[in-house]
């Protein structure tokens, strides 16, 4: 076991993909998801990535509410947090279990 946290990727498609990666690396999670809109994805030195604000959005998935907020303050604190881009990029999710937490703590940024 590494001693690091693991790096997660998003990934479009499915995991029943036959094209999907079989051989993904230790320490590696892979997350499926539909194709993502392009404003909820940025490059970043060359190598794309989800914004700022859909990775706020997907946090949501797996992290508590106390977790959350302490996300959203380090975005504003770097200059991350954008009201407007975090409404358009919520609006284009689809439903999930954590969209009620979510949507309390975009609420209290706003």
């Amino acid at each position: 076991m590494s001693d690091h946290e693991p790096i997660h990727v998003t990934v479009p498609g499915s995991p029943d993909d036959p094209r999907a990666p079989r051989d993904v690396p230790e320490g590696v999670i892979v997350h499926y998801v539909p194709e993502l809109h392009p404003d909820d994805v940025c490059v970043v030195d060359g190598i794309p990535m989800t914004s700022p604000s859909r990775t706020l959005i997907d946090l949501a998935e797996v992290m508590d509410a106390a977790e959350l907020r302490e996300c959203f303050a380090n975005a504003r604190e770097l200059g991350l947090l954008d009201l407007e881009e975090l409404a358009a990029a919520r609006a284009r999710v689809e439903w999930r279990p954590s969209l009620a937490m979510l949507d309390e703590v975009i609420a209290e940024f706003s």
